[in-house]
Parts: structure tokens; sequence; C-alpha cells
């Protein structure tokens, strides 16, 4: 199956960073942009991304239709669509807390894909997770192919989703604050701020990447970096006596909360 014609419903940020990467991979594939704010579809006709379309033409034929939508507008945007779409067209929900059973009565289409990806996508670093349940190995390709156009991708179990979004979803806020307060904390013991922001994005940048390439557990290449009595340790050591992994975990378990009342 073909992801063309691909329409995007929704153009925000998410929205448009999806089919932005899409482009990047797919430069001759037809994209038709839904969006009330006709400025947000203008910009990705200016760059080439798609053409934006009514709703009635963008459908007409479409293969995957992207929802990516406020979960609020669900039941307005529902009514629009239900009923409308053709057999074989393949419905992907980028939208937190909204399960499928609640899509598929919404859109009145028995083909709906589940996923959740991050704001990096926005760089072509997103991780994205699909949700396995129900869909056929054909859908389940699909939904592959357009989610890694934009960074990596994972497949779990739709009851999964919610910790997902606590965890990947989220989590990328959580990752800006600590680059904050570890350049914060490079300020305050005298640095530069420019030379400090560098610092810490270079720091984190380097460990994620030397995670990945040597395969090694996060906790034995931090034994490589925390010798007996030294710096690192009294470090640590202060993370320790304020929770900091625990806080790290709550954060996660907090917005896994959030989400699921979301989808209540």
């Amino acid at each position: 199956m073909s992801l063309f014609p691909l329409v995007l419903i929704g153009c925000g940020n998410m929205g448009a960073a999806l089919v932005r990467g899409l482009r990047r991979i797919h430069p001759e594939g037809e994209i038709r942009l839904v969006d009330p704010d006709q400025s947000k579809t203008s910009l990705l006709e200016s760059e080439g991304v798609g053409r934006p379309a009514s709703l009635e033409e963008a459908l007409e034929g479409a293969a995957v239709v992207v929802l990516a939508i406020k979960p609020q507008l669900l039941s307005t945007v529902g009514a629009s669509l239900h009923g409308k779409m053709g057999e074989q067209t393949l419905v992907v929900s980028i939208m937190a807390g909204v399960d499928r059973k609640r899509l598929r009565d919404a859109l009145g289409s028995p083909r709906v894909a589940r996923t959740m990806p991050n704001l990096p996508l926005m760089v072509g670093a997103g991780a994205t997770a699909i949700a396995t349940d129900g869909l056929s190995a054909s859908e389940l390709g699909l939904c592959r192919t357009l989610m890694a156009t934009v960074g990596s991708v994972v497949e779990v179990l739709e009851s999964q989703i919610d910790a997902v979004t606590g965890l990947s979803g989220s989590g990328p806020a959580y990752v800006l604050r600590f680059l904050q307060a570890l350049e914060d904390g490079g300020v305050l013991a005298g640095l530069a701020r420019p030379v400090s922001r560098e610092l810490a994005m270079a720091t984190i940048e380097g460990t994620l990447s030397m995670v990945r390439q040597t395969g090694l557990e996060p906790e034995v290449l931090r034994g490589q970096v925390t010798s007996p009595g030294g710096t690192t340790i009294h470090g640590l050591k202060a993370l320790e006596d304020r929770a900091f992994p625990a806080a790290v975990m709550e954060a996660v378990a907090a917005a896994t909360r959030r989400s699921k009342e979301l989808g209540a």
C-alpha cells in the first residue's frame, strides 16, 4: 500500500513537522493540507510541502489521513469526516489521550491507527510509538514508513500509550528544564552564560551519542566518570540528596496519569 495521496488535517507544529519530514524522504508524493487557518497551509505550500484543499477534495481517493488536531476538536472534526472516507483509507492519529474506540466511533471508520510522536520530530529526531492492537501487517507497515521519516519508531500495546505520553511525549520538556538547570549551574559557578549553554548542550548530546554508540548500560558509563572521592560523586550525591531520580520518575508518572484523564 502507498502513503499517497496523504491528507494532513491540522497543520500545527506537530502535523507540519511530520509532513515536512515526509516531503524530504518522498519529494513526489501528493500531500493535501486541511486547516481552517489558511496562513498555516499557505506556509507549507510556499515551502513546497503540499497544497491546501477543501475537506471534500482532500478525502477523494486518500490513502492515509493524518489526524493532527487538538483532542477537544475531535467531536467537531469527526462529524465532518464521519462516513466520508474510503474503505481503504487509513487514519493515523497523533492525538494524546484519545483511544482507537473513540476515534472509530467519531470517524465512522474501522481503519484507525494510534501513534504518539514527540516534538523533536520537528528536526527529524522524534520518537514515535505505534499502538499495534488491531492493525494488520500492511497498516502497521504504513505507520512505520510514515513515522520513520521523522525519527525512531517503537511498537507498543495501546494500553501502554499513556505511559509513552508521560515519557517521550512530555519528556522533551523535562530534558529542556534539565538543560536550563545545568546551564544555570555553570553560571552560578562563574561561567559566562553562552559558554555554559554550549557546554551543557554538548554534554547532553555527547552523552546520548556515547550511550548509543557504545551500547553500554548508563550505569556502566557513569562509573567510568565517577572516581572515588572525586568531583562527580559529590555532584551525584547532591542530586540524590534532593531526590532527583524520584522527581523524574514522578514527572513521568504524573504526565501518564494526566494522559489517562484526558482519555476518560
